[in-house]
């Protein structure tokens, strides 16, 4: 299995060091580094899910215990790469999946990649193995929420984050609306229909020129952009006279 990654420092040498260790584990492959938490943070809101991030701490604009309510809505694991070993009780509250301390030796970033790759294996198979919900990461580190595809009434993307609006009540997670698309590609039940929403057939209760009516009362544009394959879906599923 694959195992994508980005490498935040703000020591050129730092990241250096990194990179290398990265470049001899064949299943794990560097997308990007960076040497500011905040140019890290814009890159992944504006792309999918990273599996791993490997962040420095003690950083001078952002230092990495901050940036980490961000960080983890954006990955699967976070693991602190630091020269100081003090920052552990911070990074056990900030959630962190693992703490290197520097300078890294290869057999102890073989171990923490080996032990995250086998935690990610059994997330994806309990999703392979139950197509009719999905999980999102919870507040507690290592607690996940599942959500029933069944349940979702539609999507809303809001700032940083997503609002899964369901029939009990709303979930957020911080992830784009794109990623959340990607992932619902595996059910014929979702559409984006603008730039902001993907709806629920199964509460679809109708639709009027450019607009869609659910049946919680909500009613949206349907975007120029996502309308001609949105109308041909319908076409093909209404009954001809």
């Amino acid at each position: 299995m694959i195992m994508s990654c980005i490498v935040i420092d703000d020591e050129p040498h730092a990241i250096d060091e990194l990179c290398e260790l990265i470049a001899q584990v064949p299943h794990l492959n560097l997308i990007k580094s960076f040497s500011d938490a905040r140019q890290a943070i814009a890159y992944l809101q504006e792309t999918e899910h990273i599996d791993i991030i490997f962040s420095d701490i003690s950083m001078a604009v952002l230092n990495g215990i901050d940036a980490a309510e961000i960080l983890n809505n954006y990955c699967h694991f976070l693991v602190y790469v630091t020269a100081h070993r003090g920052f552990a009780p911070e990074a056990f509250q900030a959630k962190a999946d693992g703490y290197l301390l520097k300078p890294v030796s290869y057999m102890a970033f073989r171990q923490k990649v080996e032990d995250l790759t086998l935690k990610h294996q059994d997330i994806i198979k309990l999703q392979r193995d139950e197509q009719q919900f999905l999980f999102i990461k919870g507040g507690q580190k290592s607690s996940y929420i599942k959500i029933r595809y069944s349940d979702i009434v539609f999507i809303e993307a809001m700032l940083n984050y997503i609002m899964i609006h369901t029939i009990t009540g709303h979930e957020i997670t911080y992830i784009g609306l794109k990623a959340m698309e990607d992932k619902l590609q595996i059910m014929d039940l979702f559409f984006r229909i603008n730039k902001s929403i993907i709806i629920s057939l199964n509460y679809l209760d109708r639709v009027d020129g450019n607009i869609a009516r659910l049946s919680n009362g909500e009613s949206y544009q349907i975007g120029d952009k996502y309308k001609s394959v949105f109308l041909d879906f319908l076409k093909k599923h209404t009954l001809k006279s």
